[in-house]
């Protein structure tokens, strides 16, 4: 209930215009010492609820773990981000320590809950809409690393001014839990005429740079587009290139064929000529055997021929002397044969010349195939 109350009153002034006026009024929140001082006293009647060398100490201990930051202390609203840490911090002296972060809230003293973080699990924010620009934590479970959650808006309301709290859930071997937590004030107040005109040139200022770099974004799209451009004119030489290699590829492909079809063709044709000079092979193996023996019976067709020749000689010898004998016989028989005729025309041979003795004691050699002798 620690909230700003307003009281509105509207209606119309004295020209008829309609108006409308506020009053506020802040209730805040303080702790009732009383309470706690008869709270106190009713605890310290059991000694066990009351162990000022354990829990008070441990509870010293866990406080000074926690550590709570703020980007700033006062937020100028609508203006201005808030950032707040909370961070429960590693100590060298917690060796020993048997109990366990299980969780770290951020906390706004009338609005609630603003972020937490449980182990192993991830952030939640209650934060909504586009005021939200991070929210990040995680709990480590070592004795390395400090475990931390950290939330960042902006468009802060008056409303979120107040106590903001960074609380930590720890639980100990025993099972029991204890709380420790760390408190920031945020002041957020309505901007002055400064603020706003300070706000208003940092806006003239990033416009301008949102100017230049659109502007050179819009020459950096441009540049782009050409590269495009030229790409695309590349891509479409290359996809002509392709067609052409794959045309090319074709032909070859088609060559290839034909080679492939020439060289079965030429396969075919050595085994065939193969096959062929086998045979001609065999044949002319064959041609030498007939040939040796060809040799062979020319050799023995010599030798007979040697023989034979050898054989005519001495015929031929034996014809000579034979003919001889004959001829000698023969020219005296002619002789004594053609001895009473007158002249060659009485005489009769089968020889075409013979040698005769006419009646008259002459001795002629007669032509016995002309007419008439001579």
């Amino acid at each position: 209930d620690a909230k700003i109350y307003r009281c509105n009153a509207t209606g119309d002034n004295a020209d008829g215009a309609n108006i409308s006026l506020f009053a506020k009024k802040a209730v805040e929140y303080e702790n009732n010492s009383t309470a706690l001082i008869e709270e106190i006293r009713r605890i310290k009647k059991d000694e066990n609820y009351c162990s000022f060398k354990k829990d008070d100490l441990a509870d010293i201990k866990q406080r000074s773990r926690v550590y709570f930051s703020g980007s700033s202390d006062i937020i100028k609203e609508r203006i201005e981000p808030l950032t707040l840490k909370c961070t429960f911090q590693v100590l060298k002296t917690d060796q020993n320590e048997t109990s366990r972060l299980q969780s770290l809230y951020i906390l706004h003293e009338s609005k609630g809950v603003i972020a937490y973080v449980n182990k192993d699990q991830p952030v939640v924010t209650s934060l909504q809409g586009s005021n939200i620009q991070d929210v990040e934590g995680e709990i480590y479970d070592n004795a390395i690393k400090d475990s931390y959650l950290q939330v960042t808006w902006s468009n802060l309301k008056h409303t979120e001014s107040g106590k903001y709290f960074c609380e930590a859930h720890n639980q100990y071997s025993e099972g029991r839990i204890d709380k420790s937590s760390n408190m920031l004030t945020i002041t957020v107040e309505r901007p002055t005429f400064d603020d706003l005109v300070e706000v208003i040139h940092k806006l003239f200022t990033q416009v301008d740079g949102a100017k230049e770099s659109l502007k050179a974004i819009n020459q950096n799209i441009k540049n782009i587009n050409k590269d495009l451009d030229f790409k695309e004119q590349n891509i479409t030489s290359i996809k002509e290139e392709v067609i052409r290699n794959q045309n090319n590829i074709q032909i070859l492909s088609e060559d290839s064929n034909i080679k492939e079809q020439n060289m079965t063709s030429i396969r075919e044709d050595l085994s065939t000529k193969q096959q062929t000079f086998l045979n001609i092979k065999e044949d002319v193996i064959l041609n030498q055997q007939n040939i040796d023996k060809i040799k062979q019976d020319l050799n023995t067709y010599r030798h007979n021929m040697s023989n034979i020749e050898e054989h005519l000689e001495v015929i031929l010898a034996n014809l000579s002397t034979a003919s001889i004998k004959v001829k000698n016989q023969t020219d005296e028989g002619s002789t004594l044969s053609y001895s009473h005729r007158k002249s060659c025309r009485d005489v009769n041979s089968t020889d075409e010349r013979v040698v005769v003795t006419l009646t008259s004691g002459l001795k002629v050699m007669c032509d016995t195939k002309t007419d008439g002798g001579g």
